[in-house]
């Protein structure tokens, strides 16, 4: 008898854990990798902020509204966020860990697309988020020497390059960021940029992002 209550215990404890576990594993999968951005609106300024999420949801289907200013496609892998009319304060500035991030204006204002900044990810096309030609300022925020990022003037990422976030790379000189020769690399660490705040020439010519894996190589 007294065996039998043990053995009684111990599996009502087993399940204990086991609901325990599952319940934390499946709250830690709800958590989002990137910020919900729900900043202060009048009435106004809401239904026309809600007016350009309904025609981003026309524009490209099966995104998800998640705030009063964010959208994001296949699971958070892209977030259009928009900024008040009228309110320099209420932009969003910030580029979220493991994202590549272009705003519209300089310094980081307007309109926001994120993008995840993952190695041999597919290209992105701007156009999806009517975004094409109106890139003026990013932010890259991932972990160093892991995803190289090119901005090309064509869909599809083919065309000529007008950002990189490799400093020695050659902008604008019609090469295929899929071409870049990564031998041209060798001989030192690369230098990264993490951010620009405006850009000049290249201002407004992006139609394409393409991510692919950074090689880290060393002069021998």
């Amino acid at each position: 008898m007294v065996i039998r209550l043990i053995l009684v215990i111990v599996a009502l404890c087993v399940g204990v854990f086991v609901l325990f576990f599952f319940y934390a594993k499946d709250a830690v999968g709800e958590k989002t990798r990137f910020a919900v951005f729900n900043p202060a609106m009048n009435d106004a300024q809401t239904v026309e902020v809600q007016q350009r999420i309904d025609e981003q949801l026309i524009r490209k289907k099966g995104g998800k509204q998640i705030s009063s200013t964010q959208l994001i496609y296949d699971n958070g892998a892209v977030i259009v966020a928009f900024p008040v009319p009228d309110d320099v304060q209420g932009a969003d500035s910030i580029c979220d860990y493991g994202y590549f991030c272009v705003w519209e204006n300089r310094d980081f204002t307007g309109k926001k697309l994120s993008l995840l900044s993952k190695a041999g990810s597919p290209p992105v096309n701007l156009s999806d988020y009517n975004m094409s030609k109106q890139v003026s300022s990013w932010q890259h925020n991932n972990k160093i020497h892991t995803v190289k990022i090119f901005g090309v003037d064509g869909p599809g990422a083919i065309g000529n390059m007008m950002m990189s976030n490799i400093k020695e790379v050659g902008l604008g000189k019609g090469c295929c960021p899929f071409s870049f020769p990564e031998k041209a690399i060798v001989s030192a660490m690369v230098t990264e940029l993490y951010s620009q705040n405006e850009l000049v020439e290249q201002s407004d010519k992006m139609v394409s992002v393409a991510f692919s894996p950074m090689f880290v190589l060393f002069a021998q």
